[in-house]
């Protein structure tokens, strides 16, 4: 009698079906590759082998032939891991398609929804094919010393199957897509060897100051402790340091240590930074080994993704990160590490064996401070990475008493209060006592000093009022920045207040808080309005960047105008003023900032209970829960800005569908506004091909016409 042949996949591009066996050994083995240690294999083998155990089933098997309707398959899969007490695979082939549940839920589900004669069926059926995998010890998983330790291993877990049934699939159905898929490891010799030119090109044409030798030094010093065990470390160091190489250099010796590191990571607070750092480390080693991951070009594929279009080797690698080099922004990081989206969790597994630079580690919401350094601990004692803080302003994530943290982090940095100290580039200067002042008085104090002055506004209503008072002045060229403007209207004016700068051309700039991610400015002068403490070493960090005076001057200010940004932003302003007030040179103190943040979190933080919930194995709540942005602005396309931005819109209005690359190039020209702010204008707003286009005023000074003042804020 002829055996049965059980169906996978349908037919791929040269009539050929995926049999059972062909894909659940096909993925089974790549689980095997992405196990987490030896230890694991058999239990992520196993997993991988009986994923798609539903797919045994009549009803299915029907449907791939054609016949009858499609039929739910990844219960099953679970329901025989649950019932050989293997709830870690149950997790992860139970979400595989769907998303991880909250236990409950899919406890639930499957004591009722697992028929027992289905069961009867699906079991004959896997005996016929000579399936048959052998059951796997769950000793391991269960020595896993801790329950947010054993939630992180479910979902690294998950992570593995996601993407070896993604690329197992994309196997049989798309081929050339999966060979083309990059398989780049990271070559720590030779981009050794290029960071090092770098080094001798900045020895042979920088100047010989005293900021550049200390650069020198700090960098070797960081370079002599790349040989440490993996584990957690931080980089505190003044605005203008070079971090951002000083901490690749490390990366890449600590590599060189450690053979297990199969990939550096990069996580910054803000896209702009990223294009920034992105295009400074492809200068350096090329730009097929520098990897850009962030919301201009996440691909958020679903369970049927081989039906579209064939894709870049770029975007490919973006689904699970496998690149030597990874640039990615925090949301992107830390929302998927909490995630249970099938789609964000994929690349989770790749995060084993990595070395991940945190850059101004600082601007992660206080809220979220603790569970995130719970999760990092987990990471750090189960995937075999390293971790690296970098900033200028360090917050206290050491375990304590009141504060689930790091077990334990190593400074790279030898005596920082020492570099702090002679790296004092700026002298504080308290404006009026911190009396709050009018926008007349502040605009006639700024011009009175004939200089070029950065100032820098806690809400977009304020620089713009202040921008206005300013304006009328004829001696003076006044700009004004802010997000009210769109990236490309953003980046146009920052290159010409650098061109301004070089060209000693004297200018004010009214800005809001964007001035202080990463743009690369160097004012003689910059006023403040009170802010938390890292805001203003961020926006002192604009003021004599390069040394050239002997003090720039930080002015700080108040306004009579009160409005926030926040309430917990009005709050943590008014502590630091309380830390530092009479006492301005506190502000050089890195060391006086962990004090500040310990006070902030145990004085105005309410705990969360995230961590609680991933003991519980509440995936499904966590990732509710856990949001580094908590906003609902939506886009505005201002197709009016410029010849090119008209030249997009009429390129995508006949389109049914966008491509990622049209999202990305229609980005560059996008406001982000709140929902009132769209409903008060819903006359100036139309959709065109899912996008929202602004057909209102945009003034090429300040940006969107701004007709609600709750958008200003």
């Amino acid at each position: 009698m002829q055996k049965n042949i059980y169906i996978a996949h349908s037919n791929n591009e040269n009539g050929i079906p995926q049999t059972m066996l062909q894909h659940s050994m096909g993925v089974a083995e790549l689980m095997r590759s992405f196990s987490l240690s030896e230890a694991f294999e058999n239990i992520y083998f196993y997993c991988g082998v009986i994923h798609d155990i539903g797919k045994y089933s009549k009803k299915f098997q029907d449907y791939i032939c054609g016949v009858g309707s499609r039929e739910p398959h990844a219960k099953w899969g679970a329901y025989f891991a649950k019932n050989k007490k293997l709830l870690n695979v149950a997790f992860s082939i139970y979400g595989h398609h769907k998303g991880l549940s909250n236990r409950a839920e899919m406890l639930d589900k499957l004591q009722y929804d697992c028929e027992e004669n289905n069961r009867h069926q699906i079991e004959q059926s896997v005996r016929e094919d000579q399936l048959c995998p052998s059951i796997p010890s769950n000793d391991a998983f269960n020595n896993i010393p801790n329950d947010t330790e054993k939630e992180l291993f479910i979902r690294l877990l998950y992570s593995s199957l996601v993407d070896a049934d993604s690329l197992d699939t994309e196997r049989h159905f798309l081929p050339q897509q999966f060979e083309t898929r990059p398989r780049k490891s990271l070559d720590v010799a030779s981009m050794i060897e290029r960071l090092d030119e770098k080094f001798t090109y900045f020895k042979n044409n920088a100047d010989k100051t005293k900021l550049n030798q200390l650069r020198t030094e700090v960098r070797q010093y960081a370079q002599e402790k790349a040989n440490l065990p993996q584990g957690c470390f931080s980089m505190t160091l003044p605005t203008g340091m070079g971090k951002t190489l000083c901490s690749i250099n490390w990366a890449l010796y600590h590599a060189k240590s450690h053979n297990n590191v199969k990939r550096i990571i990069i996580v910054l607070p803000f896209i702009s930074i990223i294009d920034q750092t992105a295009q400074e480390l492809k200068s350096i080693f090329g730009t097929d080994i520098v990897l850009e991951h962030h919301s201009n070009v996440i691909c958020e594929s679903g369970s049927d993704y081989w039906d579209k279009q064939e894709k870049s080797p770029m975007l490919l690698a973006t689904e699970n990160w496998d690149y030597p080099i990874v640039v990615t922004t925090a949301v992107q990081f830390f929302e998927s590490l909490f995630s249970n989206q099938r789609s964000k969790c994929r690349k989770l597994h790749n995060i084993q064996d990595s070395i991940i630079i945190f850059d101004e580690i600082q601007t992660l919401p206080v809220e979220l401070a603790e569970c995130t350094m719970q999760m990092l601990n987990d990471m750090l004692k189960l995937c075999r990475c390293s971790l690296l803080f970098c900033t200028a302003t360090q917050p206290d994530f050491k375990k304590r008493k009141d504060f689930c943290g790091i077990d334990e982090i190593t400074s790279l940095v030898q005596d920082a209060s020492s570099i702090f100290e002679q790296t004092q580039r700026v002298e504080y200067v308290p404006l009026n006592d911190y009396n709050p002042q009018s926008y007349e008085d502040l605009a006639r104090k700024i011009i009175k000093l004939e200089e070029s002055v950065l100032v820098v506004c806690n809400t977009k209503k304020k620089a713009l009022s202040l921008f206005n008072e300013l304006k009328e002045n004829q001696s003076f060229r006044t700009i004004h920045l802010s997000t009210n403007m769109c990236p490309a209207h953003r980046k146009t004016i920052i290159r010409e207040i650098k061109a301004s700068l070089a060209n000693s051309e004297k200018l004010i700039v009214c800005s809001t808080q964007l001035i202080e991610a990463g743009v690369d400015i160097d004012f003689p002068v910059v006023f403040r309005e009170l802010a938390p403490w890292e805001a203003i070493i961020q926006s002192a960090g604009r003021c004599n960047r390069e040394g050239t005076l002997d003090k720039g001057k930080v002015f700080l200010f108040q306004l009579k105008d009160n409005g926030q940004p926040s309430r917990q932003y009005e709050t943590f302003s008014k502590h630091a003023r309380l830390c530092y007030q009479n006492n301005e040179y506190q502000l050089y103190n890195a060391e006086f900032y962990a004090e500040y943040y310990r006070q902030i979190l145990n004085l105005y933080v309410p705990k969360n209970d995230i961590t609680d919930d991933r003991k519980d194995l509440k995936f499904e709540d966590v990732a509710g829960k856990y949001r580094i942005i908590d906003s609902e602005a939506k886009a505005l396309f201002v197709y009016k800005y410029d010849d090119e931005s008209k030249k997009l819109f009429h390129e995508i209005k006949d389109k049914e569908f966008l491509s990622r690359q049209d999202y990305q190039r229609i980005s560059q020209y996008c406001v982000n506004v709140p929902d009132k702010y769209i409903k008060d204008n819903k006359d100036k707003i139309r959709e065109t091909a899912g996008v929202l286009v602004w057909h209102g005023a945009y003034d090429k000074v300040t940006g969107l016409n701004n007709e609600n003042e709750l958008f200003l804020i």
